[in-house]
C-alpha cells in the first residue's frame, strides 16, 4: 500500500520547494534564480565587452548587447499602439487570412 500523506504534509511539502531555488517548483513561482557569482560573471561578461568595444575605436561598430538576465524583459517586442476600431478589424483579419493561405 502507498504512502498517504495529509493535506497539511503537502502544504509543508510544496513550502519548502518554494523556498529551495534548485526545484522546478520554486523556478515556477519565482523565476530563475541566479546566485551573486552568476550575476557577476554576468557583469564582468559585459564590462569586458564593452571595453573591447571601446578599444576597438571603430565608429561604425555597434554597441555590445548586455548579457540577457531571465529577470530583465527582452525590448523591441511591440504589436501595436492602439487597439484596432472594429469597422478597420474585420478587414485587417481577412487580410492575414489570404496571406496564409
Amino acid at each position: 500500500m502507498g504512502v498517504v500523506y495529509s493535506w497539511r504534509d503537502l502544504w509543508v511539502m510544496v513550502r519548502r520547494f518554494q523556498r529551495d531555488a534548485d526545484t522546478a517548483t520554486s523556478r515556477a513561482i519565482h523565476g530563475e534564480h541566479w546566485s551573486v557569482t552568476d550575476q557577476l560573471l554576468a557583469v564582468l561578461v559585459d564590462t569586458l565587452q564593452f571595453a573591447n568595444w571601446q578599444r576597438a575605436g571603430k565608429k561604425s561598430a555597434p554597441k555590445p548587447k548586455r548579457f540577457p538576465r531571465p529577470w530583465e524583459k527582452p525590448k523591441g517586442h511591440q504589436f501595436g499602439r492602439d487597439a484596432i476600431p472594429i469597422s478597420k478589424f474585420n478587414d485587417w483579419w481577412n487580410s492575414k487570412k489570404r496571406k496564409r493561405r
